[in-house]
């Protein structure tokens, strides 16, 4: 890199960091004797404390900028709000004066309650605001702020958005809602599910009841414990799901996705490796360039992509379909219809039984089948410029061996057929465990 585009890189970033602390509040740019024109500061906090008369409101709303808001549900009738200023000036008596008309602004408009403050009158800021809530458990609460961290616990109907801050909720007995970016978001017992979109942050939901939707990028997304539907597009994002009980949707990109017991699952990657085990429902991949690992799955199977290398054990399925090329498929211990394409790589099989019929079709793919002990089946394999290699201590009813070889086996028997069709690759057949290695 020249001189010239490091200078370059250097001045975007410090540009970046001093408009985001201008923004923010915590930089003072007018030259009115403060902040970074104007001398040193100092940062003076002043609080105070109200009851708010009246019954409880439907809806509680806390509009803020530039600070911290944490609303709390407790066994209460009445709302208490904390009011903090937290002021940068040259001395206490300037920030003193700045406080006295600094203020917080209570409104009721109909069913609704809405905190928030006067700083839109101030041309010059250089402070901070905050609020501490106490309503009643269950309260629906409505929250939006800016550079600062919010929470939210024992609410009821949960709105936030919070642009650069940190989010925690717990507890929401009601659908929570969250918009945030950059920051992570952290929630835990949701009664009602709900939505989150953060992107470039990393996201956490732990004890969900309801459906519940994620959104982001950049980030890392960390579902646990939910009790219904999952879905989650997240681009450019690891997902990791533990104990999810419904339906689960993902789609994202570039980063992996590791599934730990779910439900029926739906997962559309690209470059995204996959690791599922105790999925109990029919699992769909769609994929590109990737690796995939499934261990113990109760459902039909359907794999599709190109360049997936898949291993796949303890699958347990009325229908299997993989697709793919390049990269090597390896289905073990399953039952169930099985149907394999595959270009450019190997296949190895090894079926728990003969439940279902087994058909694979290869192009420049070598395919090696483990026979189960005892078992017998309609056999047809056929190569073209490859070999066929039958380990079997029963013979063959049929062999040919030229530039296209075949082999029948178990002509006439009961059970469904297995087929082996491929080019360019050989194909070998033998007892058990020893075929594999």
């Amino acid at each position: 890199m020249k001189a010239r585009e490091i200078l370059l890189a250097l001045a975007l970033v410090a540009i970046g960091v001093f408009t985001y602390y201008a923004k923010s509040g915590r930089l003072e740019i007018d030259g009115d004797g403060g902040g970074l024109f104007g001398g040193p500061t100092e940062e003076f906090l002043f609080e105070e404390t109200r009851e708010l008369a009246g019954p409880p409101p439907q809806e509680l709303q806390v509009i803020n900028a530039h600070g911290a808001v944490e609303v709390r549900g407790a066994e209460t009738d009445r709302i208490t709000v904390t009011f903090r200023k937290s002021i940068r000036r040259k001395n206490r008596v300037e920030a003193a004066k700045v406080a006295d008309q600094l203020k917080m602004t209570v409104n009721r408009d109909g069913a609704r309650l809405i905190l928030s403050t006067n700083r839109d009158d101030f041309r010059r800021k250089g402070f901070e605001t905050g609020f501490t809530v106490t309503a009643p458990a269950g309260q629906a609460v409505l929250i939006r702020n800016s550079y600062g961290p919010v929470k939210a616990e024992k609410t009821g109907t949960t709105d936030i958005v919070n642009p650069h801050g940190p989010v925690q909720a717990g507890d929401v007995g009601g659908r929570l809602s969250v918009e945030g970016s950059y920051e992570d978001v952290d929630v835990h017992g949701l009664r009602d599910g709900g939505r989150i979109a953060a992107p470039h942050a990393k996201i956490i939901a732990v004890g969900v009841q309801g459906e519940l939707f994620v959104e982001g990028s950049y980030g890392e997304v960390f579902v646990e414990n939910a009790d219904r539907s999952v879905h989650v597009e997240a681009l450019h994002s690891s997902v990791t799901g533990r104990n999810l009980k419904g339906e689960v949707e993902i789609r994202n990109s570039y980063d992996d996705v590791t599934l730990s017991g779910a439900g029926p699952t739906k997962i559309f990657g690209h470059h995204s490796d996959v690791a599922a085990d105790g999925v109990d429902g029919p699992l769909e991949i769609g994929d590109g360039n990737a690796r995939l690992v499934i261990a113990g799955l109760n459902g039909d199977l359907r794999i599709e992509g190109t360049n997936l290398a898949v291993r796949a054990e303890r699958v347990r399925a009325n229908d299997i379909f993989i697709s793919s090329s390049y990269e090597n498929v390896e289905l073990l211990a399953f039952t169930g219809k099985a149907e394999i394409v595959l270009k450019h790589a190997d296949v190895t099989l090894a079926p728990e039984s003969f439940a279902g019929p087994i058909d694979v079709r290869g192009d420049h793919a070598g395919v090696t089948l483990a026979w189960p002990a005892g078992a017998r089946a309609p056999f047809e394999a056929e190569t073209k410029s490859g070999a066929i290699r039958w380990n079997l201590d029963e013979k063959p009813s049929f062999e040919q061996a030229d530039e296209t070889s075949l082999t029948r086996a178990f002509t006439g028997a009961p059970g469904p057929l297995v087929r082996i069709r491929t080019t360019y690759g050989d194909i070998t057949i033998g007892e058990g465990p020893k075929a594999l290695k």
